[in-house]
């Protein structure tokens, strides 16, 4: 498991945001990204749906951080280790002056 920090993120980075569905719905990354919560999260399926092969970064993100370790976690125990868990989450990310949608 790698950690990136939110201003290294790119509109071209694989984002996946695991946060709850409440938290989600207030604000979001307005980078291409894909909201999967953290407790419906199945690796394998996730993998399968985006056509990975191992070689694409998947940036996980949620709040602070907490969640995205343990969904980077479930995917490096399912076998996809290129993985990395954006470090402080969408509240580091607001800090760091990454572009936020406030719904």
């Amino acid at each position: 498991m790698r950690f990136i920090r939110p201003k290294d993120l790119s509109r071209d980075s694989l984002i996946l945001d695991v946060r709850d569905e409440d938290e989600y719905e207030k604000e979001s990354l307005a980078f291409p990204h894909i909201f999967q919560p953290l407790k419906t999260l199945k690796p394998e399926i996730f993998i399968k749906e985006q056509h990975l092969n191992g070689k694409q970064t998947i940036n996980i993100i949620c709040s602070s951080g907490g969640r995205s370790s343990q969904a980077a976690q479930m995917f490096e125990k399912s076998g996809y280790e290129n993985v990395a868990v954006v470090i402080g989450g969408i509240i580091e990310a607001d800090y760091e002056g990454l572009p936020i949608v406030r719904h």
